[in-house]
C-alpha cells in the first residue's frame, strides 16, 4: 500500500541507501577537505560552471562525497553529508554556514530530510533482520530513527513485519480496515515510543488510506464521506476532533466539488486544489485553489482558477509565493492574498517546478531551466543540477563527480 504524506515544514528530500537498517553514533565527521575536522570548513574548491541562478557569488564551502551514494541533505541549520560504503552510510552533520562538523552517525536504510514533532530532522528507515538461532524463525522488523540538526538521535521505533510504516512528523499513522460492517479506524501514535496512541473509529465514514498530513500539531486525514473524499482535522497528541469536513472552507467566487486534494504546505497552512463543479474530476477542465488553516479548516485565502487537473505544487521558503502545475498550465500566485503573478500560455514550454531558491524557480524535466519566480523570465537554461534550498538563506548543489557546494542565496 502506497500512501501520500506531507509534513508542512519538510524539504521532501529522500535518499534510498539499502534494504536493511541499523544505526550507531560515531566520532568526528569527515572534514571538507576529506580529512577529520572538529572545527570550521576550509575554503571551497572551484565551482565548475557559472554560479547557479539565485546563488550569491562563490560557494561558502564544499565537501567531497565518498561512495556511489554520496549526497547532501538539508536538515534545519545543518547539511547532512552522506558517504556510502556498501550497505552502510556515514552521515556527517555540518553547519550550513561554516561547514563546521557537528556530529556523525552511521545508518543503513532510506534517509529523509523532514520534521519530527515540528522540528527539522533526518529520519532513517529500513528493515532489521534477526536471523534464526536454529529454533526460532527469522524475524524482520522496520527500524525508524530520527536525528536532529545537531546529529543527536531524538527518537527510535521498531515495528514487527515487512510492511513499511507510515511515519509523518514523528507520528505513526495506521488505517485499520473495516470488518463485519465496521468502516475501520484511524490510529495515530508517537513513532519513537511504545505508547498505544489514539484511535478514532470512522463510524459512518470510510477512512481513506491515500493522504495524511501533520501540520502545527494537527493530523489532517482524508475521509470518504458519502462517496466524496474530503478531510478532517484531529489533535496529533490526543486525537480530539478539531474540525469536520463541513468546516473545511471552500474557495470563494466559484462553485467547487467536495473533493479537494492537498497540493502543498505553506508555513503552517494547507494549499488545497478543488475541481470546479462544472468540470467534475475529468482531466482537461479547471481547478480552483485555496489556502486553509490546519487547526480549524477555515479558509485563509482564495487562489486562482486554472485550466486542467492538479498535478503538483510547492512554495518558496518564506511562504510568499506558491507555484502550482496542472495538466494544462503552470502558474505562480501569492498564498497570502490569492493574487495571480503569472500563468503559462498554451504555446509555452511547460515548466515543471522542482525547487525555489531565493527569487528563482527551478524547473525539472526536459528542458531544465531557471526562471524568475515572480515573472517567469528565463535566467538559465540546460540546468543539470538544480540547487536544494537550505532554509531561507542557503542552498546546496551537488556536482558530479561527487562534490557538494554550499552557497548563500539572494533574497527576494
Amino acid at each position: 500500500m502506497v500512501l501520500r504524506w506531507w509534513a508542512l515544514s519538510a524539504t521532501g528530500v529522500v535518499l534510498a541507501l539499502a534494504a536493511t537498517a541499523g544505526c550507531s553514533s560515531s566520532g568526528d565527521a569527515a572534514g571538507p577537505s576529506g580529512g577529520t575536522s572538529k572545527g570550521g570548513a576550509s575554503e571551497a574548491s572551484a565551482f565548475p560552471g557559472g554560479v547557479p541562478a539565485g546563488a550569491r557569488g562563490a560557494p561558502l564551502w564544499s565537501v567531497p562525497l565518498a561512495g556511489e551514494g554520496g549526497a547532501a541533505l538539508p536538515v534545519g541549520t545543518a547539511i547532512a553529508v552522506v558517504a556510502s560504503r556498501g550497505d552502510v552510510a556515514t552521515v556527517a552533520f555540518r553547519d550550513a554556514v561554516t561547514g563546521a562538523a557537528r556530529a556523525s552517525v552511521e545508518v543503513v536504510g532510506r534517509l529523509t530530510s523532514t520534521t519530527w514533532h515540528g522540528r527539522p530532522a533526518l529520519v532513517a528507515e529500513g528493515v532489521k533482520t534477526t536471523p534464526s538461532d536454529g529454533v526460532s524463525a527469522e524475524r524482520t522488523a522496520w527500524l525508524v530513527e530520527a536525528f536532529d540538526e545537531g546529529g543527536r538521535r531524538i527518537a527510535r521505533g521498531e515495528y514487527a513485519g515487512k510492511d513499511q510504516p507510515l511515519i509523518v512528523d514523528g507520528r505513526r499513522i495506521v488505517v485499520e480496515a473495516g470488518h463485519g460492517g465496521s468502516s475501520g479506524a484511524l490510529v495515530v501514535a508517537d513513532a519513537g515510543g511504545d505508547a498505544p496512541g489514539w484511535r478514532i473509529p470512522c463510524q459512518d465514514r470510510v477512512c481513506a488510506n491515500e493522504t495524511a498530513m501533520v501540520a502545527s500539531g494537527v493530523v489532517v486525514h482524508q475521509l470518504e464521506d458519502h462517496d466524496a473524499e474530503t478531510f478532517a482535522g484531529f489533535d496529533a497528541v490526543t486525537g480530539a476532533p478539531l474540525w469536520s469536513p463541513r468546516a473545511l472552507g471552500r474557495p470563494t467566487g466559484t462553485d467547487v466539488t467536495a473533493e479537494p486534494e492537498i497540493v502543498a504546505g505553506n508555513n503552517g497552512a494547507l494549499i488545497l486544489a478543488w475541481y470546479t463543479s462544472s468540470s467534475g474530476t475529468s482531466p482537461g477542465h479547471s481547478t480552483a485553489y485555496s489556502v486553509n488553516d490546519p487547526a480549524t479548516g477555515r479558509l485563509l485565502a482564495t487562489g486562482p482558477v486554472l485550466p486542467g487537473s492538479p498535478k503538483s505544487g510547492l512554495t518558496d521558503a518564506r511562504g510568499a509565493v506558491a507555484v502550482v502545475a496542472t495538466t494544462d498550465t503552470t502558474a505562480a500566485w501569492e498564498p497570502g492574498t490569492g493574487k495571480l503573478l503569472w500563468q503559462q500560455a498554451e504555446d509555452e514550454t511547460r515548466l515543471e517546478p522542482v525547487a525555489v531558491v531565493g527569487p528563482v524557480l527551478y524547473s525539472g524535466k526536459d528542458p531544465s531551466m531557471a526562471v524568475d519566480l515572480r515573472t517567469k523570465a528565463v535566467l538559465q537554461r540546460a540546468v543539470t543540477d538544480p540547487p536544494v534550498p537550505v532554509g531561507t538563506d542557503y542552498a546546496v548543489v551537488v556536482r558530479n563527480p561527487g562534490t557538494a557546494y554550499v552557497f548563500a542565496v539572494d533574497q527576494p
